[in-house]
């Protein structure tokens, strides 16, 4: 595991982050979270309405030896902006992406297996993770039901944490506009999956998807 941290400044705010219910911004005790940051679209926005709301937050990103390897470094920069701590995670290549086929099977399943032990060790109550509406088409690891089996797993082997996706029930645009009130550029994420010499491909699924929300 490589570890590269930066100072984070001292956070306090009364917002919510519960499964699919942080938007109603209820007043609560901030939580502690580990929170999945891919450098692209879904997470970066959430990072900065996690930090805006005053939530502990403490970014995980996963090097699983993708070729779109670019996100990391839009993950890194944005993890930066927001003032907090960041660990860049080792993986083993994880496969099943390519040309025919745009799922890495099980992927999410591995992530919130990882963030969940980094959460119990730090004493984080919270996982968070970008899944929104559009991504139950594509991806079978980012829809509810998977979600809910596994934060019965890990009430079942006795750990307090919970993973949560306050996007689950939004639309990518609904997400993009919240990322225009961030001040999130465009050009400051990164989604292609087919990267090219020049940038994104602007054919695959994820740019398809990126390009009808900002529209």
């Amino acid at each position: 595991m490589n570890s590269d941290n930066t100072n984070t400044a001292e956070l306090t705010g009364t917002s919510p982050v519960g499964c699919n219910v942080m938007l109603e911004r209820n007043p609560m005790i901030p939580k502690t979270i580990i929170h999945l940051l891919s450098g692209g679209l879904d997470s970066v926005t959430m990072l900065y309405d996690l930090t805006n709301q005053g939530h502990r937050v403490h970014a995980l990103l996963f090097d699983y030896k993708q070729r779109h390897k670019q996100e990391l470094q839009f993950a890194i920069t944005h993890a930066k902006r927001a003032g907090v701590l960041w660990t860049r995670m080792e993986l083993p290549q994880l496969g099943g992406l390519n040309e025919q086929s745009w799922v890495v099977p099980n992927r999410n399943a591995i992530f919130l297996s990882v963030a969940v032990n980094v959460a119990a060790q730090a004493g984080a109550d919270t996982v968070t993770i970008g899944c929104n509406a559009a991504d139950a088409d594509y991806f079978p690891d980012c829809r509810k039901a998977f979600l809910d089996a596994m934060n019965a797993a890990i009430e079942a082997a006795g750990y307090d944490v919970e993973i949560c996706a306050p996007y689950l029930d939004k639309s990518k645009a609904w997400i993009a506009r919240l990322a225009s009130d961030f001040r999130i550029r465009p050009d400051e994420i990164w989604t292609c999956y087919q990267p090219t010499e020049t940038g994104p491909c602007g054919k695959c699924p994820a740019c398809q998807k990126l390009n009808a929300a900002i529209a």
